[in-house]
């Protein structure tokens, strides 16, 4: 993982008002065109370095549709989702890598009023 991601993360997951998280990296490898994952109370961020034709990811935060030239948004690539997400794609297997991040179970956002 690059530190610009590390970066962007730590301070996404600061502005919720997360202090402490770790990461897991998720590769969701399955021989069908579609898949579903439970993600609520954590945080998917898109890592794979290129995305199959025709790919879509919608979750209950963000929705994804693969771009021609992904790899050259540096930006655009850092695609968040959180709640249920759902991959689907024209043509089996989908494989794709996130990071998934998942904030401390003690640490609870802050009020920042």
């Amino acid at each position: 993982m690059d530190d610009f991601l590390i970066a962007y993360i730590t301070q996404r997951l600061g502005e919720m008002g997360y202090k402490t998280f770790h990461f897991e990296p998720v590769r969701i490898f399955i021989n069908a065109n579609k898949a579903m994952v439970e993600a609520y109370n954590e945080y998917y961020y898109l890592i794979s370095k290129t995305v199959p034709a025709g790919l879509v990811i919608a979750s209950d935060t963000n929705i994804f549709n693969e771009a021609a030239n992904f790899p050259d948004f540096t930006y655009y690539s850092i695609q968040e989702f959180s709640g249920l997400i759902e991959i689907s794609q024209p043509a089996a297997p989908i494989d794709i890598q996130f990071m998934k991040v998942v904030p401390e179970l003690f640490c609870q956002p802050t009020n920042t009023n």
